[in-house]
């Protein structure tokens, strides 16, 4: 039974490390920056979702390339005074070029 129960506890784990480290592009919906953070909505399969990163300057439209990271559930940003419904933390966004 405790075989098991790791086994099963490396196979989530290995999942999640695989999507933390697949890359993903989207386009830029909105942005919102603080002292520390930049709060990017795009849109994804027809949902928005909110991705928080480094300090980075983006317009709506910009197309942006980054590594999938750590989702949070109704994350509370104390600095904007606002619950986002979702939140999902990234180390770095690329804006890519228009061609």
């Amino acid at each position: 039974m405790k075989f098991i129960s790791r086994l099963l506890c490396g196979i989530v784990l290995s999942a999640v490390m695989m999507s933390a480290v697949m890359a993903a592009e989207a386009k830029v919906v909105s942005s919102m920056s603080t002292l520390s953070y930049t709060y990017i909505e795009i849109i994804r399969d027809g949902k928005s979702f909110w991705l928080a990163s480094d300090l980075i300057n983006l317009k709506p439209g910009d197309q942006i390339r980054f590594e999938e990271g750590f989702m949070m559930l109704n994350f509370r940003s104390n600095d904007l005074e606002r619950t986002f419904p979702n939140m999902t933390f990234i180390e770095k966004v690329a804006v890519i070029p228009e061609k």
